[in-house]
């Protein structure tokens, strides 16, 4: 009983984080199936669970993205340098590296937050960039998000093209990592099944946070997300400081 609330939960707050801010889903979600089962069991369920009830977000943000230059550079930036962050992983203590980013993401963030408002022009260098430390910070210890979004939120965009960006090019990381599940047969009839009877619950939490992100101003919206970078790049932190 106690996993299967732990299970629900992790659905519930990580579909209302993707709904309402695009990202932190593998945050919540990850560590908190991964109690209840294992962390294989964690990425592959979300992978999946994630698949159909995403499909009105993704198409909704397809209209309001910039696909050239932010989106395709981001993506060929990712592309690129998300198979050294793996090389890295093979030749240095993940613990280490963690720590190395979350001190970065907690600084980046706090100035974000605190600092004067950092304003990007966002062309294709600048995009091309971000998603290379994207790519890298992914292929390393599987975060994609938390460099995505800071550059997102650095630049000069309101709120709704800022989360449809995120959707996309998150969207399209979690698709590469979900053929790879299924390129190394990584997907049981188990997993199926647990996907399939989330998803309801995830995809209802998804809803609420995408029709509660209607009513938020551009300002709010960037000093919650940032709020939860903040939580994110602490967690990254305190968790490779408990593995040393």
């Amino acid at each position: 009983m106690q996993a299967w609330l732990l299970v629900g939960l992790a659905a519930a707050v990580a579909g209302f984080s993707r709904g309402f801010a695009a990202f932190g889903t593998a945050m919540i979600y990850v560590p908190l199936v991964t109690l209840a089962y294992d962390a294989k069991t964690a990425v592959v369920t979300l992978f999946l669970v994630d698949l159909l009830p995403s499909v009105p977000l993704v198409r909704t943000a397809a209209r309001d993205c910039e696909w050239r230059p932010t989106i395709l550079c981001m993506a060929l930036g990712a592309a690129a340098l998300s198979p050294v962050g793996v090389i890295l992983l093979l030749m240095v203590p993940a613990r280490d590296v963690m720590a190395i980013l979350g001190l970065v993401l907690i600084a980046a963030t706090s100035y974000l937050l605190l600092g004067p408002r950092l304003h990007l022009a966002g062309g294709a260098g600048q995009s091309l960039i971000a998603g290379a430390v994207s790519g890298l910070a992914g292929g390393i210890c599987g975060i994609f998000g938390p460099p995505a979004m800071i550059y997102l939120l650095g630049r000069q965009s309101d709120a709704a093209t800022t989360r449809a960006n995120a959707v996309i090019f998150l969207t399209g990381e979690s698709l590469l990592l979900g053929a790879t599940y299924l390129l190394y047969g990584m997907v049981t009839r188990r997993m199926l099944v647990l996907a399939v009877v989330l998803m309801p619950l995830y995809g209802a939490c998804l809803w609420l946070g995408a029709h509660s992100f209607a009513g938020v101003s551009d300002v709010l919206y960037r000093r919650l997300v940032l709020g939860l970078l903040w939580l994110v790049a602490a967690a990254i932190l305190i968790h490779a400081l408990l593995a040393l």
